[in-house]
């Protein structure tokens, strides 16, 4: 009977998983991440956590972005649970965390580490009465609860200041929380809505209540928030907001509980007091790459082209909040007030970088400078980008003079926002940001204002910007996001969070974009590094001033390995000032949506571009072109591009392939594929086609639908799994049947005797032994009972788990590896050939 129980076990913990993978795929499997809880830990302690999301079959452990920060796995295989050890060797930040399993590896969550004691959210404490008591400088980890709030009590002293922070989008979570600050009668004192901080001076020495909340009253695991109740620093901007490489930079920080700090005068934020602070900062500290962006910081999609670190303020009472610092190429300058007025516009030199802030919703910043005739010079305002709620414009003008020698000032050049020209829905590059490219048609003095035209007055919150006036150089930086699938239904507006998945003998489309500055058109040529055995990349090019995105095609053969880790995609370009060499920055999107009309989507920078790769799971279809061998064709010739079906699912219907890879294709030459069809050819008439002479890298991508098992060698083990356990089932079932026949047995034999001679010694005597006997077939029934309702569990959650990887419909998008096609000039003469 313990054999059953140990198999029982062992298969019991199918069941948890089984609903939320019940549901027709509409591609095959990939690991998604919606949440670890709780969301960090303390510093030189251990926490347990537990992992949930979609497709986490068979986790084999977590990977985190930053060293020093280990996972082990807790309790029954399955249940996705791991104690996570913070070594003390781990500065305090945000980093990320990912699950490793069957398919692959995750996309990223954050996992924060802190210096400041933490404790867990008992769930209990619903109501004022039942407020959880809190020491000041405590972290708490809560998940929101719907149409529910949670109630905290912490005592301050009479003048303490203290901030109460909650943590939810920092961790990407879909909590939209709201603070409000009680006393213990019930009087509000403080209140925050849609995220933000409390600032609160206590004015008597005694007890207050935190109450926080989902705005909408929305709650479950992936509303997960970090309430930090502390008189820890808190930095709401710097000045000035960027640093020069190589230098340990004075700064000024504003904010609250600044150790040290100094009153700002009448300056207020929310009508709270502020505290300034110098500080010195070296940039070359923050990490080993100017490629690297923080995630502590969480740039967005077009903040991506910004180069940027996070900062953090250390300080006997805690670590505070991360600020974004830009990093410049100049020692940058401060803007010097007044300058709301042409007459009173601040006089700057060329090349500048210049630190400011707008001041108030009609504040106009005026700006002077001389050029000289020829030169050419590029404004830009870095200041949206970087989070804050602004939307900056610029105007130049020039001086000149009129018909009657009067000096007048006339345009020179406007602009009002910026776009990087190859946005997606899920990596939108537009920006408020200007930039403003401006060539001096003669030696004369200009004028430039910066305005602000959201005209928020801005509640005293930091509207800082950054200006750069340089001159024209031409640089390039990239950007790498996982490819999520085209939906079968052309029409579907659905966003899906997606990683990067290779399965043996597949193609892997990765999406690379180039923001291109200041007319930077050389080709960028596209690699991928750290490849692991097995898996090869023909490497991608964005072709001249329009190569702004492109894909990288990974495959992997029959000989790779399973592995799972991060990779670099590399960018070269040869430009007559030098090679430049920049890696590209991953970004993930935070959380799908339904319907991209309907909710905004959010899309981060990531810290490491992972990719996974499985020796187990195959790709239902393979497509090879040419046998991966160059064409060579003439500018008028014809040339014919072979491709090679390899089929390891059942294909119900007809495809159409696509070929793309130039401009010139447009949405790609289509080639019907019949349903059995191994091999397709693609006839192309370079005369009518118009390729370029040139090297071009041509792929076949398809949509088509299938069927397939969701994962063929689990479903092996499983079905393995499933006929040992019917054979324990049916023993049990047997042996259970076999204790009920004994059990009856003894029961009748008892009574046969117990009827003969009722009350009588001899009877007495002779009922003990049976009655033993009874109560011992009794006991056996029971276990055997039991054992066949176990084992018939076990049956059912085995049964369960072939259902879960059989066979079902899915409709994907696969892709061959890139070939070469060389188009040569037309020799005088010749008449159009034909390429075989």
């Amino acid at each position: 009977m313990e054999l059953v129980v140990r198999r029982i076990d062992a298969l019991s913990v199918l069941v948890g998983i089984l609903a939320a993978n019940r549901a027709v795929q509409a591609q095959l499997p990939v690991a998604r991440l919606d949440s670890v809880f709780p969301a960090g830990g303390r510093l030189g302690t251990t926490v347990e956590i537990t992992a949930t999301g979609a497709e986490l079959d068979d986790v084999q452990r977590l990977h985190f972005s930053q060293a020093g920060i280990e996972a082990t796995p807790v309790g029954e295989r399955g249940a996705n649970r791991f104690a996570v050890t913070v070594s003390n060797s781990v500065p305090v930040g945000n980093y990320e965390v990912r699950v490793v399993g069957r398919f692959g590896i995750s996309n990223p969550r954050i996992f924060a580490v802190g210096d400041l004691p933490e404790v867990l959210d008992p769930t209990t404490n619903s109501s004022p009465a039942t407020a959880l008591g809190v020491s000041l400088g405590t972290v708490i980890n809560g998940q929101a609860t719907a149409a529910r709030s949670d109630y905290f009590r912490v005592s301050l002293r009479t003048g303490q200041r203290v901030l109460v922070e909650c943590a939810a989008a920092e961790l990407d979570s879909k909590m939209d929380s709201t603070l409000r600050l009680y006393t213990p009668d019930g009087r509000e004192l403080e209140s925050k809505r849609r995220g933000g901080i409390l600032d609160y001076t206590a004015a008597t020495v005694g007890d207050v209540m935190v109450r926080v909340y989902d705005t909408l009253n929305r709650g479950g695991s992936e509303f997960g928030y970090r309430l930090t109740i502390s008189d820890r620093p808190h930095i709401d901007w710097a000045v000035p907001a960027a640093t020069e490489p190589g230098t340990n930079r004075a700064m000024t920080l504003f904010g609250r509980n600044l150790p040290g700090g100094s009153p700002v005068g009448a300056r207020k934020i929310e009508g709270k007091l502020l505290e300034k602070l110098e500080v010195r900062v070296n940039s070359d500290a923050a990490d080993g790459s100017p490629d690297r962006l923080p995630v502590d910081a969480r740039p967005g999609s077009a903040a991506m082209a910004v180069d940027g670190f996070a900062y953090r303020l250390s300080s006997t009472n805690g670590v505070s909040n991360p600020v974004w610092l830009s990093r410049g190429g100049l020692p940058p300058l401060t803007e010097v007030e007044p300058n709301n007025r042409p007459e009173e516009a601040q006089a700057i030199s060329l090349p500048v970088e210049l630190a400011a802030e707008f001041e108030g919703a009609q504040d106009s910043d005026w700006y002077s400078f001389s050029a000289k005739q020829g030169e050419s010079w590029v404004i830009e305002i870095i200041s949206q980008r970087t989070g804050h709620p602004t939307d900056p414009s610029i105007h130049l003008v020039r001086r000149t003079k009129g018909p009657a020698g009067v000096e007048e000032w006339a345009d020179a050049g406007e602009s009002y926002d910026s776009d990087a020209g190859f946005g997606t829905i899920d990596f939108k590059t537009a920006t408020g940001d200007p930039r403003l490219r401006f060539e001096a048609r003669e030696d004369g003095d200009y004028r430039l204002l910066v305005r602000d035209q959201s005209g928020s007055a801005g509640g005293g919150f930091a509207r800082p910007y950054q200006l750069i006036v340089r001159r024209p150089t031409p640089d390039f930086r990239l950007a790498t996001l996982p490819l999520t699938p085209p939906h079968p239904n052309k029409d579907s507006k659905e966003i899906k969070v997606w990683t990067s998945f290779l399965r043996q003998g597949g193609v892997l489309p990765i999406r690379v974009m180039a923001f291109r500055r200041d007319g930077m058109d050389e080709d960028i040529l596209i690699s991928a590094e750290g490849l692991p055995p097995g898996v090869t990349s023909a490497g991608a090019r964005l072709a001249g001033a329009d190569g702004r995105s492109t894909l990288l095609l990974l495959q992997a053969d029959e000989t790779v390995k399973s592995w799972s880790g991060p990779i670099r995609i590399v960018g070269k370009a040869a430009t007559k000032a030098g090679e430049l060499v920049h890696s590209a920055r991953p970004a993930t999107v935070t959380w799908g949506v339904a319907s991209y009309e309907l909710e905004g989507v959010q899309t981060r920078a990531a810290a490491e571009v992972m990719l996974s790769v499985s020796a187990v799971e195959v790709a239902p279809l393979q497509l090879i072109l040419n046998e991966q061998k160059p064409l060579d064709a003439a500018l008028n010739g014809r040339v014919s591009v072979p491709v090679r079906v390899v089929r390891r699912a059942e294909f119900p219907g007809d495809a159409k392939l696509k070929l793309l890879g130039h401009p010139v294709l447009g949405g790609g030459r289509e080639l019907d594929l019949g349903k059995q069809a191994t091999n397709a050819v693609f006839e192309l008439d370079l005369t009518q086609l118009k390729l370029p002479v040139g090297e071009h890298w041509l792929y076949v991508e398809t949509q088509t639908a299938f069927k397939a098992e969701r994962s063929g060698p689990a479903l092996k083990l499983a079905e393995a799994a499933t006929t040992e356990v019917e054979k324990t089932a049916a023993q049990a079932k047997t042996l259970n049947e076999q204790a009920k026949v004994a059990l009856a047995a003894a029961t009748n034999a008892l009574w046969l005797v117990a009827g003969k001679a009722p009350g009588s010694a001899e009877a007495g005597e002779a009922l003990k032994p049976l009655q033993e006997a009874k109560e011992l077939k009794a006991r056996q029934a029971e276990i055997a009972a039991r054992d066949f309702d176990a084992a018939e569990k076990a049956k059912a959650a085995a049964q369960e788990k072939v259902k879960l990887y059989a066979k079902r419909d899915y409709t994907d998008t696969f892709y061959s590896m890139p070939i070469l096609l060389r188009v040569t000039p037309v020799k005088p003469g010749s008449a159009p050939t034909a390429t075989p």
